[in-house]
């Protein structure tokens, strides 16, 4: 035997003593996962069990929300959906995981979801301490209050003309009407007016009918951000990722941050009175009673992201079930009609007291949550308990709201979009679970903006069918159903059309 031949023959014996070795190392890693881990003794499939990898599978392939909704229904209402995470399909659990309570507080972020950007400012999304959020929390809600509506709704009343003004000029070129994009229009709305309330200047989409470039990176940048974020589940793992991002999503990124830093910088120096959010904020160098400015720059993209995707997706979603169900948007449009004769009566405060309207609202929410995956926390030192269950710290937990939306258990006719269900007057959904559905969350980390994005799908939805009929798009688009969508932490939202004709008797604005 050559010495070449003697090298080679020891390299392959080391080699593949070394490969058994981590081939046993795996294996018994999965099996201590599956039976011998603290929690063992809940169900779900063993698969998921074992390691982490069916889960980012899941996530990677925009799955996970209607993944681990079939997990439920075959294992029931407490699933292990990975070595270390347990996910809640019970209404109890809301308040167990996100509310605080006497020697009970709420299961905080995990730095793996949410985690500070480095050399970034602190912003809500990430104060991840008790103390830094509620600091955060009392600066932000002057400017989320039902009182600051009251100032902003010139401004949301605005946006909205200018969405019908635009809508009605495409309807009004022809006798057939128009099929729009509603997905792109609802957009262009939410966008301008959050972009003019947290930023105090729009970004000017209604007004070129598209997306300014730096909406459309937040696009793409949410769903990057989703599988980044998955894969420091492996640390390992992450700082190879780093080394591959390309450098030029690297500048796109500083771009991003940098126009968001000009744009609160400019509002800041302008000495005009607005009643918008950025004006209601208080603001605290020391960071003691408010939030510094450079905390307030990191904020404002979060408001701008938060802000709309809650009300595209809803608004979005609704359009798509109403023209589907052609009675209920038939007593919908009938609802709106009979009580404001005039277009222009459509105030927020009316809107609120405007029943059917705010009941298939409800029903959108339900069905049509942005975030259908949950919001995932972690069991602080010493462990939690959690409908009863006794978790150890370090545990993932999550409410999984699709699970609960779609259950019979929870709702008469689950996957029907009735919102006779909110009404309390059909003695069908007379055992519907209401509570079950918290698409704004609850506790101390419930979303700040739920007034403004209540005021803004009241006003859009009401607009839109009092001037215009809506009908089914024959179109490839238009046949598009909500529930054919990815999700990376957000829907990510198809192009949908909608057919629109001009309300027979009511004049052209154009």
């Amino acid at each position: 035997m050559t010495l070449v031949s003697s090298v080679l023959e020891n390299f392959k014996a080391k080699a593949t003593g070394t490969l058994v070795i981590i081939v046993l190392y795996f294996v018994a890693y999965a099996v201590r996962n599956i039976y011998f881990h603290p929690l063992s003794k809940y169900p779900g499939p063993k698969l998921w069990a074992a390691t982490r990898f069916r889960y980012l599978l899941s996530i990677w392939s925009g799955n996970l929300h209607t993944d681990v909704q079939q997990l439920h229904q075959r294992y029931g209402e407490i699933v292990r959906v990975a070595p270390d995470e347990i996910s809640f399909a019970r209404p109890d659990a809301w308040h167990d995981v996100y509310s605080n309570a006497p020697g009970h507080p709420a299961f905080p972020k995990s730095k793996l979801w949410h985690g500070q950007a480095p050399g970034r400012p602190m912003s809500i999304l990430n104060a991840l301490d008790r103390n830094s959020h509620s600091r955060f929390r009392r600066a932000m809600e002057p400017g989320f209050t039902e009182r600051a509506l009251r100032f902003q709704e010139p401004l949301i009343q605005t946006y909205t003309d200018m969405l019908i003004t635009a809508l009605d000029k495409f309807v009004s070129q022809s006798s057939d009407g128009a099929v729009i994009n509603v997905v792109q229009w609802f957009g262009f709305t939410i966008f301008d007016l959050i972009g003019d309330l947290a930023f105090g200047e729009s970004f000017e989409c209604l007004g070129n009918s598209k997306f300014h470039p730096w909406v459309a990176l937040i696009f793409n940048s949410l769903k990057a951000a989703t599988l980044a974020a998955s894969l420091r589940y492996y640390p390992s793992i992450d700082w190879l990722l780093r080394l591959a991002i390309p450098k030029s999503v690297m500048q796109k990124q500083k771009e991003h941050w940098q126009l968001a830093v000009d744009k609160v910088n400019r509002r800041l120096n302008t000495e005009k009175e607005r009643p918008d959010i950025i004006s209601m904020i208080k603001l605290d160098e020391n960071r003691v009673d408010g939030i510094s400015i450079p905390e307030l720059q990191a904020t404002a993209s979060v408001i701008i992201v938060a802000g709309s995707e809650t009300t595209v997706s809803v608004l979005t979603g609704m359009t798509n079930y109403l023209v589907r169900n052609p009675k209920v948007l038939a007593r919908l449009t009938a609802e709106i009609r009979s009580t404001f004769k005039l277009e222009k009566d459509m105030s927020l405060s009316a809107l609120k007291e405007v029943p059917y309207l705010n009941a298939v609202i409800q029903e959108g929410l339900r069905l049509c949550n942005p975030t259908p995956v949950g919001l995932p926390r972690i069991v602080p030192p010493g462990g939690g308990t959690v409908c009863g269950h006794q978790l150890p710290e370090g545990t993932f937990v999550n409410v999984h709201p699709l699970a609960l939306s779609r259950s019979p258990e929870m709702f008469h006719d689950p996957h029907g979009f009735h919102p006779e269900r909110w009404l309390n007057i059909d003695p069908r959904f007379s055992g519907d679970k209401h509570e079950a559905v918290q698409t704004f969350g609850v506790g101390p980390r419930s979303c700040i903006g739920k007034p403004l994005a209540w005021a803004e799908m009241r006003l859009v939805l009401a607009r839109m069918v009092w001037r215009f009929e809506l009908q089914m798009a024959d179109t490839e688009a238009g046949r598009v159903e909500w529930d054919d969508q990815k999700v990376f932490s957000v829907v990510q939202r198809k192009p949908f059309e909608v057919r629109l004709n001009l309300r027979e008797g009511v004049p052209s604005i154009s």
